[in-house]
């Protein structure tokens, strides 16, 4: 286990609070916003064998109109077979690879699609598929996508598979309720997304649109959401759209954050000061400012405010210096930052606000510690934290003994069944380990919702169904 022992926390957050340089209180790795940003936009809905979608095509309009508005050069492409699909990823990576390891890349692709074998795959409008063989002879592996894009070496690729609409397989290829796309681990800087989980169908949509494109566009702009919470919001709306009958999944390996929008910037100490003299009308506070911060360009704005106060307001009371305190104060509130609250303490000191302040900056600082020190476990001590979790959960009984065999993988897969989250059952991960933690002990095993038809996957020579 890769643990902080709490000397050490204390320790950090001591050196935090003694340095506004320290990585703490700095802000998170983030792509640039001038950051190139490529998009390649599949639309598949003529299929000749599987028979007509109705959405494809006006879902990878939509996107792509959106993808334009964010910025993105996009590539639109409708109706592709296989030759033309594998080509159009060929072009896209080396696209990607001229622009240089900055890009930001986007794939959406609207369709058919399927997994055989636990590969995931979409399909092209020629497929003609009759037989499991077929499958990967005439469809586009989403690894072998993924893969080509990684080799373009730039920093953040995005995949969005809006697939796996209706069933028109052959029972021979697709047996009843094996269908959807498996969770599949995603290389180092790339973020994979699924309209559904396995065992489950996307919906073309009634309206126009599928649910998982409706509630993309809807989101995708939000101003200051991070590229995952962008995609929590999108699993939000289509499970609620869908009565609970289609949710998605992401995979990532990211470090850094991405924002669509990026949020606005914290306003800096000397525009909230000036704002909050300017909302009090305090003469101390410009007086403040000027003192405080004698070259800013609000400096200038707080010296021809205070030429234009009547002399008697030149006199300050306890009471108005208290209420900028609170004005101050709120604006902290707002910006989330420890460097805001430190405004409030360092421009206010015996003020109960102060105090606040205070209080406030500690708890951020500790919480940023913490989100990133980890704990992080491996090896056999991952599989007894995961092994405790599921027997909380009613998911697994016994005892924990640290091997990670068919008792343990079973309970995993029982306990995908009791939460939004995706994650491999069938091996030891911290993102199954967070996930379970995160699960009330009131709603373990025994009020899982049962899968409607089997779905097999062959694990250390055992089947495993659900």
């Amino acid at each position: 286990m890769k643990l902080l022992a709490p000397f050490a926390v204390a320790a950090m957050l001591a050196i935090l609070q003694s340095s506004t340089s320290f990585a703490a209180g700095e802000p998170r790795r983030t792509v640039p916003d001038q950051a190139p940003r490529l998009a390649l936009v599949i639309g598949n809905a003529d299929y000749g064998k599987l028979g007509r979608l109705d959405n494809p095509g006006k879902d990878a309009e939509l996107i792509a109109e959106k993808l334009r508005q964010l910025g993105f050069d996009v590539t639109e492409r409708l109706d592709r077979d296989l030759k033309a699909m594998s080509g159009d990823v060929e072009n896209f990576a080396r696209k990607i690879r001229e622009r240089g390891p900055q890009t930001v890349s986007v794939l959406y692709f609207a369709g058919h699609g399927l997994e055989s074998d636990g590969t995931n795959y979409l399909i092209p409008v020629d497929a003609d598929i009759k037989r499991k063989s077929d499958v990967a002879a005439r469809s586009l592996s989403v690894q072998r996508i993924a893969d080509r894009l990684a080799s373009a070496g730039n920093q953040l690729n995005i995949l969005i598979l809006d697939a796996c609409r209706d069933d028109p397989f052959p029972e021979s290829v697709a047996p009843r309720g094996v269908t959807g796309l498996v969770p599949m681990g995603a290389v180092f800087g790339e973020f994979i997304a699924s309209a559904t989980g396995s065992g489950k169908v996307a919906f073309d949509g009634a309206d126009g649109h599928s649910p998982y494109a409706r509630a993309l566009a809807d989101v995708i702009a939000t101003p200051g959401e991070r590229l995952e919470d962008v995609f929590k919001s999108v699993r939000r709306q289509v499970r609620l759209a869908t009565g609970e009958q289609q949710i998605p999944w992401e995979s990532t390996s990211l470090e850094l954050d991405f924002y669509f929008v990026p949020p606005s910037p914290p306003p800096s100490p000397a525009a909230q000061l000036l704002a909050a003299a300017n909302e009090t009308g305090s003469a101390a506070l410009f007086d403040l400012l000027i003192e405080r911060f004698p070259d800013s360009s609000e400096a200038a704005t707080a010296k021809a405010a205070l030429a234009k106060l009547h002399p008697s307001v030149r006199t300050e009371s306890p009471a108005s210096a208290s209420s900028a305190a609170a004005l101050v104060l709120a604006r902290a509130a707002e910006a989330q930052t420890p460097q805001a609250y430190d405004l409030v303490a360092t421009l206010f000191p015996d003020t109960p606000e102060a105090e606040q302040a205070r209080a406030a900056a500690s708890r951020l600082r500790e919480k940023i510690v913490l989100d990133s020190a980890g704990p992080t476990y491996e090896g056999r001590e991952l599989v007894q934290r995961i092994q405790e979790q599921l027997i909380r959960l009613d998911c697994m009984s016994g005892e924990g003994s640290g091997a990670f065999d068919a008792a343990t993988i079973e309970g995993l897969r029982r306990a995908t069944q009791l939460s939004d989250e995706r994650y491999l059952w069938y091996r030891p991960t911290m993102a199954a380990l967070r996930a379970l933690k995160r699960i009330e002990a009131g709603d373990g095993c025994t009020r899982e919702r049962l899968v409607a038809a089997p779905r097999c996957l062959h694990v250390n020579n055992e089947d495993f169904c659900q």
